[in-house]
């Protein structure tokens, strides 16, 4: 095969000439494509989905920097009200004195108080419940009285398994009247987390 070179092609029909000169356009085309620009394209693809990354966080970090002051203020406010809530939580050296106002509370209410029984502590999460069985007699006013001054009390007292029943006492001379008897469950809290020597187990006295 001859050899084919510069003169060789212009001595070809202008048709051959622009055919071979579309093909030498076509293979540096092919080839800048496959060793230049296609690899700037997936670069350019890739560092726009980084960006589009990047802003998204940086949107979302926005908004998050600008309902900072509100987050602080509700966690200040949080923190207030845990406060607020732990100081009707006694603690352990309290806990005899709560207890002793709430019999007290009764016997000035006017009622005699048949029962005071204080349960095992049962521990929860930060706190521990200490139910206390309690049975009164007395009159409706008085027991009346007697919950309102529970209500009053600083610390929590919560009074539940509430039964009533009803006899009748003799006052002399025939004189008879009707006296409440009255059962329920006091029960008070008191805080314990932090408390050295552990938390109470459920449902059971704290070990010494």
């Amino acid at each position: 095969m001859a050899d084919i070179n510069i003169d060789t092609v212009l001595k070809l029909p202008k048709n051959q000439r622009i055919a071979i000169l579309a093909g030498i356009v076509v293979v540096i085309a092919l080839l800048y494509w496959t060793l230049f620009y296609r690899g700037h394209v997936d670069n350019l693809k890739a560092n726009e989905g980084q960006l589009t990354k990047k802003q998204h966080e940086l949107d979302e970090q926005r908004i998050v920097l600008a309902d900072l002051p509100r987050f602080k203020r509700e966690t200040e406010e949080m923190k207030k009200k845990r406060q607020d809530a732990l100081k009707q939580l006694p603690d352990k050296k309290d806990i005899d004195k709560l207890l002793q106002d709430i019999s007290f509370s009764a016997v000035e209410s006017g009622l005699e108080v048949m029962l005071f029984k204080p349960q095992p502590e049962i521990g929860k999460n930060f706190y521990a419940e200490i139910p206390v069985d309690v049975k009164l007699s007395g009159r409706y006013h008085d027991l009346a009285i007697f919950f309102d001054k529970i209500a009053s009390l600083s610390r929590i007292v919560n009074i539940s398994d509430i039964v009533i029943g009803s006899k009748k006492v003799s006052k002399g001379k025939g004189a008879e009247i009707n006296v409440l008897q009255t059962s329920c469950k006091a029960t008070t809290y008191r805080f314990i987390e932090g408390e050295k020597g552990g938390k109470v187990e459920k449902g059971k006295k704290k070990k010494k």
